[in-house]
C-alpha cells in the first residue's frame, strides 16, 4: 500500500488492465478498476511498480475465498496453480499476466509483493451469444393466430428484439411481444408472411437467426390437394383400362 498524503491512510495502487485482440469484445482500451470481457479471449492484467517485489503473487477472491493464481521470486520460475495451469502466463520482465479466460472466472484478482498490494479488480467475463433458435409454425392459416419464440441455448441475452424482412418491428394491437423473447401474430393476414429475424446481445456480442412465416388461405391449400387426387384417380383409371385390354387381345389369340 502507498501512503496518501491527502489524509492518514493508505492508498492502493490501481490495477489496469485490458482485453486483447482478436476477441468477442468491441472495447479493447485498458480499464481500471474493472473489465468486462468473454470466455475465451485473453486478458493482459498489467503490473504496477511495488516496492519489495522481488517475490510477488497474483491472487483471486471470489466472497470471502481467496486464492493464489501463481507465485513468483526472483532466480526461480513461476508457480502456478492447477485452477490456471495451462492459460496463465506470466512475464518476468514487467510482473504482468496474461489468462485465458473460461467460464467461472469473473473475479477479484490483485498483484502483492512484500510490503504492498495492489487494489482488487474486478473482472466480469461473459460468454458470447449462440445463434438463437426460433420455434413456431412456418406454414399458417389466414385469420388464425400464431407465435414466435426465439431462445439462445449459449449464453445469457440481456436484450432481445424482432426485425421482418430487415426492419425493425414495432408492436401493435395485432403484433405483440412477450418479454421480447416471444413474438405473437394475431388476426393473421397474407401480409405477414415473410422473414422474421430475432436479434440477441450481451456486454461482448451479438447474433441473430431468420425464419420464414408463410401464410395462405384455406382454399390454397385444398385445391391443390383436389387436383392431386383427381390426376392420381384419372392415372389409376388409365393403368385399370390398360390392363383388361391386355387381357382382351390375350384372348383374342387364343381362338
Amino acid at each position: 500500500m502507498r501512503w496518501d498524503p491527502r489524509g492518514c491512510g493508505v492508498t492502493p495502487v490501481s490495477l489496469p488492465a485490458r482485453t486483447l485482440a482478436p476477441c468477442y469484445s468491441a472495447d479493447l482500451r485498458p480499464a481500471a478498476g474493472s473489465l468486462v470481457s468473454a470466455v475465451g479471449c485473453t486478458v493482459l492484467l498489467t503490473a504496477p511498480a511495488l516496492r519489495g517485489s522481488r517475490a510477488v503473487a497474483w491472487e483471486y477472491r471470489v466472497g470471502s475465498e481467496e486464492g493464489v493464481i501463481l507465485t513468483y521470486g526472483f532466480r526461480h520460475p513461476p508457480n502456478v496453480s492447477r485452477l490456471y495451469e495451462n492459460r496463465a502466463t506470466f512475464n518476468e520482465s514487467n510482473l504482468s499476466l496474461q489468462v485465458v479466460l473460461q467460464r467461472g472466472d469473473s473475479r477479484l484478482y490483485r498483484l502483492r509483493a512484500q510490503e504492498e498490494a495492489t487494489a482488487w479488480f474486478h473482472l466480469h467475463v461473459v460468454e458470447p451469444l449462440s445463434p438463437p433458435q426460433i420455434v413456431g409454425n412456418s406454414l399458417v392459416k389466414a385469420g388464425g393466430n400464431t407465435k414466435l419464440v426465439c431462445s439462445v441455448v449459449h449464453g445469457t441475452a440481456d436484450t432481445y428484439w424482432w426485425k421482418k424482412n430487415g426492419e425493425l418491428l414495432v408492436g401493435n394491437e395485432r403484433i405483440q411481444f412477450v418479454e421480447n423473447t416471444t413474438l405473437f401474430i394475431l388476426r393473421v393476414s397474407i401480409s405477414d408472411s415473410g422473414y422474421y429475424t430475432c436479434v440477441v446481445s450481451n456486454a461482448v456480442s451479438q447474433n441473430e437467426t431468420s425464419f420464414l412465416l408463410k401464410v395462405h388461405h384455406s382454399t390454397n391449400v385444398v385445391l391443390p390437394v383436389v387436383m392431386t387426387c383427381v390426376i392420381i384417380g384419372l392415372i389409376a383409371g388409365v393403368f385399370v383400362w390398360c390392363q383388361r385390354r391386355e387381357k382382351e387381345n390375350s384372348c383374342d389369340n387364343c381362338w
